[in-house]
């Protein structure tokens, strides 16, 4: 579903950033997107040398972000006063549907099958990671995915792994080769909102990676999730 939000946007440069995202062609209206980077930009924090390059179709970039509530495809306009408060009022609630999302690609992007090679690298950490940070598999898959914690009791607080302050839960779905094509990260801490990082790429449609950010009360709807954002980056894709 287009966002009626993107197509309000008027179709022009001043309007938009343009670009090469993953090998297709882009318009990123500027009242959605945020920290629009292309290949050759000074890293974070440093000053340009010379003068800016002027965009084209033809120029890599390589991160942004937007924000988007999931449930109805809307995504956070910092210019409309009622999108405003409905994200005021809702980005805090522990099941908020707000989500964040990170997109990388360029020279940012480590290319296909980099979605497995971080999950297995996550379950199969090295000695060093501690045992907070090494996992089992549950005997019982979760919401389609599998489901994987650290074992274990901490002999300094008689307390499970799982409950360490910097413990999380993994998830992850394969395909039919057994590759992860998602990986989950979900924080374990007693907090109203403990977060979720959920990690996937757009292959073969466009060579990126997405990370989105929400809460962990959301988890079940990670499939839905997954395809509403997968849907609205590859709606930013030029049309004319």
């Amino acid at each position: 579903m287009t966002s009626t939000l993107i197509s309000s946007c008027t179709d022009v440069f001043s309007a938009n950033y343009v670009g090469d995202l993953g090998g297709v062609p882009v318009d990123l209206p500027k009242n959605l997107v945020h920290l629009v980077e292309y290949d050759g930009d000074p890293a974070w924090g440093k000053k340009r040398e010379g003068a800016k390059p002027t965009r084209s179709y033809d120029s890599k970039i390589n991160s942004f972000g937007f924000d988007m509530r999931y449930t109805d495809h809307t995504i956070f306009d910092e210019s409309s006063k009622e999108i405003k408060r409905a994200y005021d009022e809702e980005k805090n609630l522990p099941n908020s549907p707000w989500i964040s999302v990170s997109v990388t690609s360029g020279d940012r992007y480590y290319g296909a099958g980099d979605i497995h090679r971080m999950g297995d690298g996550a379950l199969n950490p090295s000695k060093e990671a501690g045992p907070v940070h090494e996992y089992e598999n549950l005997d019982n898959d979760q919401y389609g995915l599998e489901a994987y914690a650290p074992p274990g009791i901490d002999p300094k607080t008689d307390r499970p792994y799982r409950e360490d302050r910097y413990a999380e839960d993994v998830f992850i779905q394969r395909d039919k080769t057994g590759q992860i094509i998602t990986y989950i990260k979900c924080s374990n801490r007693d907090v109203p909102r403990p977060p979720c990082s959920h990690r996937f790429n757009l292959e073969p449609q466009m060579a990126l990676d997405l990370a989105v950010q929400y809460s962990r009360h959301n988890l079940a709807d990670w499939q839905q999730i997954e395809q509403v954002v997968r849907q609205q980056v590859l709606n930013f894709r030029k049309t004319s």
